[in-house]
C-alpha cells in the first residue's frame, strides 16, 4: 500500500428498512493494493453495506467517496462504470450461453453493421482464462462446467473491467484447495496493479492468510478496524459477537439413543449416489462438502421435495416413502417425543 489516499471510502453510512436500522453510521475504507476483510455474523450488515456501495440500495445517510470525490451510486451499472466490481457468492450466469458470452454479456465486441466479432470475443476471453489457469476455453457452455469452474467464470468477469475496487463475497465457498490457490494468485495480481480488494468471508484461516486489515460490523454498527498482523482469531471473534468465546470442546459425554433415522443406498439421479448414514436420538450429525456436492439435495429428498431414484429411508427401523413436506412433518409428529432431542432435524 504505497498510496496514502483510499481508493474507496464510505463515511457514516445509514440504511433504514421498515422497522430495522440495518446500517447505523458505518464507516469503511480500502486502500489501493490492499486486501481488506469485512467481517461480522449473519445479519451484521455486510451485505447491506455492499449493496449500498453497488447502487442496489440508496443510503439514508452518509457519503461514498472515490478518491477525493463524493459519488452517488445510482445503480449497479453506474457502480461498475466507476470501477466497483462484485464477485457474488450466488452465481448469476446464463447456463445456455458460452463462457465468453457470459463474461462479456452486454458488452460483446462488434464489427461493422453491429455484428458480434466472435473471433475477437474468443481471443479476449481466452487471454483472461489463461491468467486464471483454468481447464476450459471461451466456447465452453457454462452449464457444462462444475460449480467451482462457474465461480471462476464470475471471477473472470472482474478482469474485463478497469477495476478500482473488487468485492469478493465468500469466494471460496465452492472452490477446491487447488482452485483457492489460483484465486489467491488472482487477488495478488490485482493488488500489484493497485486495485483495492474487499474480502468477505467467515473463514478465519483465509482472513489471516491474505488480508491486510479487518473491519468488523455487529448489528449494523461499526465495531472497529484492526491490522490483521496485530490481531488474533480470538480477538476478531470477540469483536464480532461482543463477548469472549470458549472454543474448547466440552469434555462431557452423553449416551445416544436408538437409531431414529437411517438412510441406505439413497440416490437421486446424477445429484448424489449411494448415500448411507444414520442418526441416533440425541445425536448431531454434520454434513460437509463443497457447493454442488449434494448436501441440500439429500435434505430435500428426506423432506419430500425430491423423489429418490434408489435406496431406502427408515424411521425407527421401518421403511417409509416420503411423498411431500407435509408427509415428512406428519411422520415426525406421529411420534410422541417428550423432548426436542428425540426428534429428527436436518440443519444445513
Amino acid at each position: 500500500m504505497t498510496d496514502t489516499k483510499p481508493v474507496l471510502r464510505l463515511e457514516n453510512i445509514v440504511k433504514i428498512f421498515p422497522g430495522v436500522r440495518a446500517l447505523d453510521g458505518v464507516s469503511f475504507s480500502v486502500m489501493p493494493g490492499e486486501v481488506h476483510a469485512l467481517m461480522g455474523e449473519n445479519g451484521a450488515g455486510k451485505s447491506t453495506l455492499m449493496k449500498v456501495l453497488g447502487g442496489i440500495h440508496q443510503p439514508d445517510g452518509g457519503t461514498i467517496y472515490m478518491g477525493d470525490d463524493a459519488v452517488v451510486m445510482a445503480g449497479p451499472l453506474e457502480a461498475k462504470a466507476k470501477g466497483i466490481v462484485f464477485i457474488h457468492q450466488e452465481l448469476s450466469l446464463a447456463e445456455e450461453l458460452s463462457v465468453a458470452e457470459n463474461i462479456y454479456l452486454g458488452e460483446l465486441p462488434t464489427k461493422n453493421l453491429g455484428r458480434v466479432d466472435w473471433t475477437k470475443l474468443a481471443n479476449q476471453t481466452n487471454a483472461i482464462l489463461k491468467k486464471l489457469n483454468v481447464g476450459f476455453d471461451a466456447n465452453t457452455r457454462v452449464g457444462d462446467l462444475s460449480i467451482a469452474n462457474q465461480q471462476m467464470v464470475e471471477i473472470a468477469r472482474a478482469l474485463t473491467v478497469d477495476a478500482k475496487a473488487v468485492i469478493f463475497d465468500e469466494p471460496t465457498a465452492s472452490l477446491t484447495d487447488s482452485e483457492k490457490v489460483v484465486l489467491f494468485d488472482v487477488i495478488s495480481d490485482l493488488q500489484a496493479t493497485g486495485v483495492g480488494i474487499i474480502y468477505i468471508s467467515h473463514r478465519m484461516e483465509e482472513i489471516f492468510k491474505i488480508t491486510d486489515r479487518v473491519t468488523v460490523l455487529r448489528d449494523g454498527q461499526y465495531q472497529g478496524t484492526v491490522e490483521t498482523a496485530d490481531s488474533t482469531e480470538e480477538s476478531v471473534t470477540q469483536m464480532m459477537i461482543g463477548r469472549t468465546l470458549d472454543l474448547s470442546r466440552n469434555a462431557s459425554h452423553h449416551e445416544l439413543g436408538d437409531v431414529a433415522l437411517e438412510v441406505r443406498g439413497l440416490s437421486c439421479g446424477k445429484l448424489y449416489q449411494d448415500i448411507d448414514f444414520e442418526v441416533r436420538r440425541g445425536e448431531v450429525v454434520g454434513f460437509y462438502g463443497l457447493v454442488g456436492a449434494g448436501r441440500t439435495e439429500i435434505a430435500e429428498t428426506l423432506f419430500g421435495l425430491r423423489d429418490p431414484s434408489a435406496g431406502q429411508i427408515l424411521l425407527d427401523g421401518e421403511e417409509v416413502r416420503i411423498n411431500s413436506p407435509a408427509d415428512a412433518i406428519a411422520r415426525v409428529s406421529r411420534w410422541s417425543p417428550k423432548t426436542v432431542k428425540d426428534r429428527v432435524w436436518f440443519l444445513e
